[in-house]
Protein backbone atom coordinates (compact mmCIF):
# COMPACT_ATOMS: atom_id res chain seq x y z
CA UNK A 1 0.00 0.00 0.00
CA UNK A 2 1.19 3.35 -0.58
CA UNK A 3 0.00 6.35 1.15
CA UNK A 4 -1.04 9.05 -1.06
CA UNK A 5 1.16 12.78 -0.59
CA UNK A 6 -2.54 14.69 -0.27
CA UNK A 7 -3.70 13.07 2.79
CA UNK A 8 -4.47 15.37 5.45
CA UNK A 9 -6.01 14.77 9.30
CA UNK A 10 -7.45 17.34 11.61
CA UNK A 11 -9.18 16.53 15.00
CA UNK A 12 -13.21 17.83 15.53
CA UNK A 13 -13.23 16.85 19.26
CA UNK A 14 -11.91 14.27 21.54
CA UNK A 15 -13.08 11.40 19.64
CA UNK A 16 -13.58 12.50 16.09
CA UNK A 17 -11.04 13.62 12.97
CA UNK A 18 -11.51 14.70 9.79
CA UNK A 19 -9.88 13.00 7.30
CA UNK A 20 -9.66 14.03 3.82
CA UNK A 21 -7.75 14.45 0.36
CA UNK A 22 -7.78 17.30 -1.65
CA UNK A 23 -6.47 15.53 -4.88
CA UNK A 24 -9.38 12.70 -4.81
CA UNK A 25 -11.50 15.17 -3.23
CA UNK A 26 -12.60 12.14 -0.11
CA UNK A 27 -13.55 13.67 3.14
CA UNK A 28 -14.89 11.33 5.91
CA UNK A 29 -15.37 11.85 9.59
CA UNK A 30 -13.10 8.32 11.53
CA UNK A 31 -12.68 7.92 14.81
CA UNK A 32 -8.96 7.79 17.16
CA UNK A 33 -8.94 3.85 16.71
CA UNK A 34 -9.52 4.41 12.59
CA UNK A 35 -6.95 7.43 12.44
CA UNK A 36 -4.53 5.04 14.01
CA UNK A 37 -4.66 2.51 11.63
CA UNK A 38 -4.83 4.68 8.62
CA UNK A 39 -2.07 6.56 10.15
CA UNK A 40 -0.18 3.09 10.09
CA UNK A 41 -1.91 1.92 6.66
CA UNK A 42 -3.04 -0.90 8.53
CA UNK A 43 -6.67 -1.70 7.30
CA UNK A 44 -8.27 -3.14 9.96
CA UNK A 45 -9.73 -5.65 7.20
CA UNK A 46 -10.22 -6.22 3.20
CA UNK A 47 -13.06 -3.77 3.26
CA UNK A 48 -11.66 -1.13 5.09
CA UNK A 49 -8.58 -1.24 2.53
CA UNK A 50 -11.08 -1.12 -0.46
CA UNK A 51 -12.44 2.14 0.88
CA UNK A 52 -9.09 3.40 1.30
CA UNK A 53 -7.84 2.61 -2.15
CA UNK A 54 -11.61 3.88 -3.35
CA UNK A 55 -11.25 7.20 -1.89
CA UNK A 56 -8.01 7.69 -3.09
CA UNK A 57 -6.24 7.83 0.16
CA UNK A 58 -3.96 4.99 -0.55
CA UNK A 59 -2.66 3.46 -3.74
CA UNK A 60 -1.12 0.34 -4.82
CA UNK A 61 2.33 2.28 -5.69
CA UNK A 62 3.90 5.44 -6.28
CA UNK A 63 3.46 5.42 -9.70
CA UNK A 64 -0.12 4.87 -9.99
CA UNK A 65 -0.95 7.89 -8.10
CA UNK A 66 1.20 9.70 -10.28
CA UNK A 67 -1.03 8.46 -12.92
CA UNK A 68 -4.24 9.77 -10.51
CA UNK A 69 -2.19 13.22 -10.64
CA UNK A 70 -2.04 13.51 -14.23
CA UNK A 71 -5.72 12.63 -15.16
CA UNK A 72 -6.69 15.13 -12.08
CA UNK A 73 -4.51 17.76 -13.86
CA UNK A 74 -6.20 16.93 -17.11
CA UNK A 75 -9.51 17.10 -15.79
CA UNK A 76 -8.24 20.80 -14.21
CA UNK A 77 -7.34 21.83 -17.49
CA UNK A 78 -10.88 20.42 -19.14
CA UNK A 79 -12.27 22.58 -17.12
CA UNK A 80 -10.13 25.88 -17.37
CA UNK A 81 -10.64 25.46 -21.17
CA UNK A 82 -14.30 25.55 -20.64
CA UNK A 83 -14.24 28.53 -18.49
CA UNK A 84 -14.48 32.18 -19.53
CA UNK A 85 -11.64 34.58 -20.03
CA UNK A 86 -11.57 37.84 -17.89
CA UNK A 87 -10.33 40.77 -19.82
CA UNK A 88 -8.76 43.32 -16.87
CA UNK A 89 -9.18 47.16 -18.30
CA UNK A 90 -7.75 50.04 -16.67
CA UNK A 91 -8.51 53.16 -17.80
CA UNK A 92 -7.08 55.80 -15.52
CA UNK A 93 -4.86 55.02 -12.88
CA UNK A 94 -5.96 57.84 -11.35
CA UNK A 95 -8.08 57.55 -8.73
CA UNK A 96 -10.23 60.53 -6.10
CA UNK A 97 -9.39 58.09 -3.22
CA UNK A 98 -5.67 58.07 -1.03
CA UNK A 99 -5.87 55.06 0.35
CA UNK A 100 -2.73 54.87 2.26
CA UNK A 101 -2.81 50.83 1.26
CA UNK A 102 -3.21 50.98 -2.44
CA UNK A 103 -0.84 48.54 -4.18
CA UNK A 104 -0.49 50.85 -7.11
CA UNK A 105 1.79 53.16 -5.52
CA UNK A 106 4.67 54.37 -8.17
CA UNK A 107 2.05 53.97 -10.92
CA UNK A 108 1.57 56.70 -13.53
CA UNK A 109 -1.55 58.50 -11.65
CA UNK A 110 -1.96 61.06 -14.12
CA UNK A 111 -6.03 61.61 -15.78
CA UNK A 112 -6.04 59.87 -18.80
CA UNK A 113 -9.18 59.65 -20.99
CA UNK A 114 -8.92 56.57 -23.83
CA UNK A 115 -9.64 56.97 -27.13
CA UNK A 116 -12.80 55.11 -29.19
CA UNK A 117 -9.65 53.99 -31.24
CA UNK A 118 -7.72 52.23 -28.09
CA UNK A 119 -11.29 51.18 -27.19
CA UNK A 120 -12.23 49.67 -30.25
CA UNK A 121 -8.97 47.79 -30.78
CA UNK A 122 -9.32 46.29 -27.61
CA UNK A 123 -13.04 45.07 -28.30
CA UNK A 124 -11.79 43.98 -31.04
CA UNK A 125 -8.93 41.73 -29.62
CA UNK A 126 -12.00 40.19 -26.86
CA UNK A 127 -13.99 39.34 -29.99
CA UNK A 128 -11.55 38.05 -32.27
CA UNK A 129 -9.87 35.26 -29.14
CA UNK A 130 -13.74 34.24 -28.24
CA UNK A 131 -13.78 33.53 -31.83
CA UNK A 132 -10.39 31.51 -32.21
CA UNK A 133 -10.50 30.39 -28.99
CA UNK A 134 -14.10 29.08 -28.60
CA UNK A 135 -14.52 30.93 -24.85
CA UNK A 136 -16.65 33.00 -23.71
CA UNK A 137 -14.96 36.47 -22.70
CA UNK A 138 -15.97 39.17 -20.28
CA UNK A 139 -14.63 42.43 -19.28
CA UNK A 140 -13.83 44.12 -16.00
CA UNK A 141 -12.91 47.51 -15.38
CA UNK A 142 -10.14 48.70 -13.06
CA UNK A 143 -8.19 51.00 -11.63
CA UNK A 144 -7.37 53.69 -10.06
CA UNK A 145 -10.74 54.39 -10.46
CA UNK A 146 -12.54 54.11 -13.58
CA UNK A 147 -16.01 55.94 -12.47
CA UNK A 148 -14.57 59.21 -12.05
CA UNK A 149 -16.87 62.19 -12.18
CA UNK A 150 -15.46 64.26 -15.32
CA UNK A 151 -17.26 64.59 -18.65
CA UNK A 152 -15.01 63.04 -20.44
CA UNK A 153 -14.94 60.26 -18.69
CA UNK A 154 -19.00 59.75 -18.65
CA UNK A 155 -18.32 60.36 -22.40
CA UNK A 156 -15.28 57.38 -22.62
CA UNK A 157 -17.85 55.02 -20.51
CA UNK A 158 -20.89 55.93 -22.41
CA UNK A 159 -18.90 54.54 -25.34
CA UNK A 160 -17.37 51.63 -23.93
CA UNK A 161 -20.61 50.30 -23.04
CA UNK A 162 -22.17 50.99 -25.97
CA UNK A 163 -19.41 49.03 -27.89
CA UNK A 164 -19.41 46.10 -25.56
CA UNK A 165 -23.22 45.27 -26.07
CA UNK A 166 -22.88 45.77 -29.54
CA UNK A 167 -20.57 43.23 -29.45
CA UNK A 168 -22.51 40.55 -26.79
CA UNK A 169 -19.56 41.14 -24.21
CA UNK A 170 -20.36 41.61 -20.16
CA UNK A 171 -18.73 43.83 -17.91
CA UNK A 172 -18.03 43.73 -14.28
CA UNK A 173 -17.05 47.00 -12.33
CA UNK A 174 -14.01 47.65 -9.54
CA UNK A 175 -14.88 50.66 -8.16
CA UNK A 176 -15.00 52.45 -4.75
CA UNK A 177 -18.52 53.30 -5.60
CA UNK A 178 -18.60 57.36 -4.67
CA UNK A 179 -19.63 58.29 -8.15
CA UNK A 180 -21.53 54.72 -8.61
CA UNK A 181 -25.31 56.58 -8.20
CA UNK A 182 -24.07 58.97 -10.81
CA UNK A 183 -23.00 56.35 -13.39
CA UNK A 184 -26.05 53.80 -13.08
CA UNK A 185 -27.43 55.19 -16.24
CA UNK A 186 -24.86 54.48 -17.91
CA UNK A 187 -24.01 51.39 -16.58
CA UNK A 188 -27.29 49.81 -17.02
CA UNK A 189 -27.38 49.97 -20.68
CA UNK A 190 -24.78 47.34 -20.97
CA UNK A 191 -24.61 43.88 -20.06
CA UNK A 192 -23.14 44.16 -16.38
CA UNK A 193 -22.58 41.22 -14.43
CA UNK A 194 -21.67 42.83 -11.10
CA UNK A 195 -20.67 45.97 -9.35
CA UNK A 196 -17.38 44.93 -6.94
CA UNK A 197 -17.06 47.51 -4.00
CA UNK A 198 -14.61 47.54 -0.77
CA UNK A 199 -15.77 48.60 2.30
CA UNK A 200 -13.22 49.53 4.88
CA UNK A 201 -15.43 48.47 7.96
CA UNK A 202 -18.28 50.33 9.16
CA UNK A 203 -19.12 54.16 8.53
CA UNK A 204 -16.99 55.64 11.16
CA UNK A 205 -13.62 54.04 10.63
CA UNK A 206 -13.72 54.12 6.92
CA UNK A 207 -14.63 57.43 6.47
CA UNK A 208 -11.30 57.68 8.57
CA UNK A 209 -9.11 55.72 5.80
CA UNK A 210 -11.79 56.80 2.57
CA UNK A 211 -12.08 60.02 1.94
CA UNK A 212 -11.57 62.75 -1.03
CA UNK A 213 -10.30 65.82 -0.83
CA UNK A 214 -13.76 67.68 -0.37
CA UNK A 215 -15.67 64.78 1.45
CA UNK A 216 -15.02 62.72 4.82
CA UNK A 217 -17.84 60.98 4.25
CA UNK A 218 -17.63 58.82 1.34
CA UNK A 219 -19.49 56.00 3.19
CA UNK A 220 -22.91 57.54 3.16
CA UNK A 221 -22.66 58.00 -0.57
CA UNK A 222 -21.33 54.55 -1.16
CA UNK A 223 -24.35 53.18 0.19
CA UNK A 224 -26.47 55.50 -1.77
CA UNK A 225 -24.91 53.97 -4.56
CA UNK A 226 -25.25 50.79 -3.44
CA UNK A 227 -28.86 50.96 -2.62
CA UNK A 228 -29.64 52.23 -6.37
CA UNK A 229 -27.45 49.63 -8.26
CA UNK A 230 -29.98 46.74 -6.11
CA UNK A 231 -33.07 48.15 -6.94
CA UNK A 232 -32.32 48.28 -10.66
CA UNK A 233 -31.19 44.24 -9.62
CA UNK A 234 -27.25 45.27 -10.64
CA UNK A 235 -25.57 42.41 -8.73
CA UNK A 236 -23.33 43.91 -5.74
CA UNK A 237 -20.05 42.16 -4.39
CA UNK A 238 -18.89 43.67 -1.25
CA UNK A 239 -15.13 43.26 -0.66
CA UNK A 240 -14.44 44.02 3.10
CA UNK A 241 -10.89 45.24 3.60
CA UNK A 242 -9.70 43.36 6.72
CA UNK A 243 -7.01 44.09 9.05
CA UNK A 244 -6.70 45.08 12.76
CA UNK A 245 -8.26 48.19 12.74
CA UNK A 246 -11.83 47.34 10.35
CA UNK A 247 -12.29 43.80 11.64
CA UNK A 248 -14.14 44.28 14.74
CA UNK A 249 -16.58 46.63 13.07
CA UNK A 250 -17.59 43.89 11.21
CA UNK A 251 -20.65 42.99 13.55
CA UNK A 252 -22.17 47.16 12.77
CA UNK A 253 -21.45 46.71 8.72
CA UNK A 254 -23.39 43.23 8.95
CA UNK A 255 -26.53 44.90 11.35
CA UNK A 256 -26.13 48.18 8.64
CA UNK A 257 -26.79 46.06 5.78
CA UNK A 258 -29.10 44.03 7.27
CA UNK A 259 -31.38 46.55 8.03
CA UNK A 260 -30.77 48.02 4.30
CA UNK A 261 -32.52 44.27 3.26
CA UNK A 262 -29.11 43.78 1.55
CA UNK A 263 -28.39 40.46 3.47
CA UNK A 264 -31.74 38.90 3.15
CA UNK A 265 -30.68 39.05 -0.73
CA UNK A 266 -29.55 35.70 -3.16
CA UNK A 267 -26.03 36.11 -3.66
CA UNK A 268 -26.67 36.26 -7.58
CA UNK A 269 -28.34 39.63 -6.48
CA UNK A 270 -25.74 40.72 -3.08
CA UNK A 271 -22.73 38.74 -2.06
CA UNK A 272 -19.41 39.60 0.11
CA UNK A 273 -15.54 38.70 0.16
CA UNK A 274 -12.94 38.94 2.95
CA UNK A 275 -10.69 41.49 1.30
CA UNK A 276 -7.36 40.87 3.33
CA UNK A 277 -5.22 44.22 3.31
CA UNK A 278 -1.78 43.15 2.78
CA UNK A 279 1.37 43.88 0.82
CA UNK A 280 1.28 43.27 -2.45
CA UNK A 281 4.11 44.87 -4.18
CA UNK A 282 4.81 48.37 -2.18
CA UNK A 283 5.37 48.71 1.56
CA UNK A 284 1.63 49.48 3.82
CA UNK A 285 1.91 52.45 5.08
CA UNK A 286 0.94 50.88 8.63
CA UNK A 287 2.31 47.45 8.32
CA UNK A 288 1.72 46.41 11.96
CA UNK A 289 -2.37 46.87 10.98
CA UNK A 290 -1.78 43.67 8.42
CA UNK A 291 -3.03 40.24 9.55
CA UNK A 292 -1.17 37.30 8.27
CA UNK A 293 -3.73 35.34 6.50
CA UNK A 294 -4.45 32.49 9.05
CA UNK A 295 -4.35 34.95 11.48
CA UNK A 296 -7.45 36.83 9.87
CA UNK A 297 -9.35 33.85 9.13
CA UNK A 298 -8.91 32.68 13.22
CA UNK A 299 -10.01 36.63 14.52
CA UNK A 300 -12.78 36.21 11.60
CA UNK A 301 -14.09 32.70 12.96
CA UNK A 302 -13.91 33.96 16.44
CA UNK A 303 -16.01 37.27 15.46
CA UNK A 304 -18.66 34.98 13.80
CA UNK A 305 -18.74 32.44 16.89
CA UNK A 306 -19.51 35.42 18.75
CA UNK A 307 -22.09 37.81 16.50
CA UNK A 308 -24.59 35.34 14.62
CA UNK A 309 -24.90 38.50 12.84
CA UNK A 310 -22.29 37.80 10.79
CA UNK A 311 -22.92 34.13 9.55
CA UNK A 312 -25.48 36.31 7.57
CA UNK A 313 -22.61 38.42 6.23
CA UNK A 314 -19.83 36.47 5.56
CA UNK A 315 -19.24 32.78 6.23
CA UNK A 316 -15.80 31.88 4.35
CA UNK A 317 -14.78 28.98 2.30
CA UNK A 318 -11.91 28.16 4.31
CA UNK A 319 -10.55 26.81 1.10
CA UNK A 320 -13.07 24.54 0.08
CA UNK A 321 -14.08 23.06 3.82
CA UNK A 322 -17.81 25.11 3.12
CA UNK A 323 -18.25 23.65 0.30
CA UNK A 324 -17.49 20.33 1.24
CA UNK A 325 -19.98 20.81 4.23
CA UNK A 326 -23.09 22.02 1.82
CA UNK A 327 -22.12 19.37 -1.19
CA UNK A 328 -20.32 16.52 0.98
CA UNK A 329 -17.34 16.66 -1.53
CA UNK A 330 -14.61 18.88 -2.00
CA UNK A 331 -13.35 21.28 -4.96
CA UNK A 332 -12.07 19.88 -7.95
CA UNK A 333 -7.95 19.98 -7.32
CA UNK A 334 -6.51 23.66 -8.35
CA UNK A 335 -3.68 22.74 -9.82
CA UNK A 336 -2.89 26.74 -10.67
CA UNK A 337 -4.36 29.60 -9.03
CA UNK A 338 -2.95 31.90 -11.34
CA UNK A 339 -5.02 33.09 -14.01
CA UNK A 340 -2.18 34.78 -16.08
CA UNK A 341 -2.60 34.13 -19.60
CA UNK A 342 -4.96 31.17 -19.13
CA UNK A 343 -8.19 32.79 -17.90
CA UNK A 344 -7.13 37.02 -17.61
CA UNK A 345 -5.03 39.61 -19.34
CA UNK A 346 -4.68 42.89 -18.08
CA UNK A 347 -4.84 45.95 -20.60
CA UNK A 348 -4.76 49.74 -19.64
CA UNK A 349 -5.05 52.99 -21.19
CA UNK A 350 -1.89 53.46 -22.83
CA UNK A 351 -2.21 50.57 -25.00
CA UNK A 352 -0.29 48.34 -22.71
CA UNK A 353 -0.77 44.04 -22.68
CA UNK A 354 -0.18 42.75 -18.76
CA UNK A 355 -0.32 39.13 -17.07
CA UNK A 356 -3.20 40.44 -15.21
CA UNK A 357 -4.60 42.48 -12.76
CA UNK A 358 -1.96 42.47 -9.70
CA UNK A 359 0.67 43.08 -12.84
CA UNK A 360 -1.17 45.67 -14.24
CA UNK A 361 0.79 49.05 -15.22
CA UNK A 362 3.97 48.14 -13.66
CA UNK A 363 6.73 48.45 -16.88
CA UNK A 364 8.73 45.75 -15.74
CA UNK A 365 5.67 43.32 -16.15
CA UNK A 366 4.34 44.59 -19.58
CA UNK A 367 4.37 41.68 -22.09
CA UNK A 368 2.57 43.31 -25.25
CA UNK A 369 0.58 45.93 -26.74
CA UNK A 370 -3.22 46.11 -28.49
CA UNK A 371 -2.56 49.78 -29.30
CA UNK A 372 -1.72 51.37 -31.73
CA UNK A 373 -0.66 47.98 -32.89
CA UNK A 374 -1.08 44.30 -31.30
CA UNK A 375 2.25 42.75 -30.63
CA UNK A 376 2.94 40.51 -27.21
CA UNK A 377 6.38 38.83 -26.20
CA UNK A 378 5.95 35.11 -26.62
CA UNK A 379 9.32 34.89 -24.78
CA UNK A 380 7.51 36.56 -21.69
CA UNK A 381 4.39 35.16 -21.20
CA UNK A 382 5.99 31.84 -21.35
CA UNK A 383 6.35 31.12 -18.06
CA UNK A 384 3.02 32.18 -16.87
CA UNK A 385 1.32 29.81 -19.44
CA UNK A 386 3.02 26.92 -17.97
CA UNK A 387 3.05 28.31 -14.17
CA UNK A 388 1.41 25.21 -12.49
CA UNK A 389 2.27 23.28 -9.32
CA UNK A 390 3.57 20.49 -11.63
CA UNK A 391 6.48 22.63 -13.07
CA UNK A 392 7.24 24.52 -9.59
CA UNK A 393 9.89 22.27 -7.53
CA UNK A 394 8.84 23.23 -4.10
CA UNK A 395 4.91 22.72 -5.04
CA UNK A 396 5.30 18.80 -6.45
CA UNK A 397 5.16 17.30 -2.95
CA UNK A 398 3.45 19.73 -1.30
CA UNK A 399 0.31 17.90 0.63
CA UNK A 400 -1.73 21.16 0.01
CA UNK A 401 -0.51 21.68 -3.67
CA UNK A 402 -3.40 21.05 -4.92
CA UNK A 403 -5.41 23.62 -2.80
CA UNK A 404 -3.22 26.38 -2.94
CA UNK A 405 -2.50 26.03 -6.77
CA UNK A 406 1.11 27.60 -6.26
CA UNK A 407 -0.63 31.15 -4.96
CA UNK A 408 -0.38 34.27 -6.80
CA UNK A 409 2.49 34.33 -9.68
CA UNK A 410 2.99 37.95 -9.02
CA UNK A 411 3.86 37.77 -5.26
CA UNK A 412 5.68 34.68 -5.99
CA UNK A 413 8.12 36.83 -8.29
CA UNK A 414 8.09 39.54 -6.02
CA UNK A 415 9.59 37.17 -3.37
CA UNK A 416 11.50 34.85 -5.24
CA UNK A 417 12.54 36.53 -8.84
CA UNK A 418 10.86 33.98 -10.48
CA UNK A 419 7.23 33.00 -11.84
CA UNK A 420 8.08 29.37 -11.67
CA UNK A 421 8.54 29.15 -7.67
CA UNK A 422 5.56 29.36 -4.91
CA UNK A 423 3.45 31.97 -3.21
CA UNK A 424 2.91 29.88 -0.20
CA UNK A 425 0.10 29.79 2.06
CA UNK A 426 -1.11 28.56 5.46
CA UNK A 427 -3.61 26.61 3.95
CA UNK A 428 -3.83 24.40 6.42
CA UNK A 429 -4.09 26.18 9.32
CA UNK A 430 -6.76 27.91 7.37
CA UNK A 431 -8.97 24.11 6.43
CA UNK A 432 -8.44 23.89 10.18
CA UNK A 433 -10.50 26.67 11.28
CA UNK A 434 -13.04 25.67 8.74
CA UNK A 435 -13.23 22.15 10.33
CA UNK A 436 -13.65 23.75 14.16
CA UNK A 437 -16.39 26.50 12.91
CA UNK A 438 -18.32 23.18 11.39
CA UNK A 439 -17.49 21.04 14.17
CA UNK A 440 -21.33 20.30 14.82
CA UNK A 441 -22.43 19.60 11.51
CA UNK A 442 -19.62 17.79 10.57
CA UNK A 443 -20.25 15.14 13.58
CA UNK A 444 -23.49 14.87 12.47
CA UNK A 445 -22.31 13.86 9.00
CA UNK A 446 -20.77 10.94 10.69
CA UNK A 447 -23.87 10.01 12.77
CA UNK A 448 -26.12 9.66 9.67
Amino acid sequence: MYKSRYNLITPIDSENNAVFNPLSGAFDIADNETVKRFTDGKPLDDDEQEYWFTRGYFFGTAEEEQNYIEKRYNDFNEEVNKSEVQFVFVPTYSCNFSCGYCYQKGVDRSVAYPSHELIDNMVDYMVNFRKENKRDVYLTLFGGEPLQNKKENYDMMEYLVKKLTDNSIGFAVVTNAYNLTKYIKILEKGIIREIHISLDGDKEVHNKRRKTGQDANTFDAIMEGITKAVSLFIPINIRMIIDKETIETLPLLAERLDKAGFLDLPKTRFKTSLGRNYELINEYMKPGDLFTLDEMYRVYTDLLMKHPILKKLHIPSYFGISHMVDKGEMYIPDFDSCPAFKSEMAFDYSGGIYSCTASVGREDYKVGTFYPELYIDDQKTADWKKRSILTIPECKDCSVGVVCGGGCGVIAKQKNGTVLSPDCKPVKKVMDYGIQFYAEALTKIKST
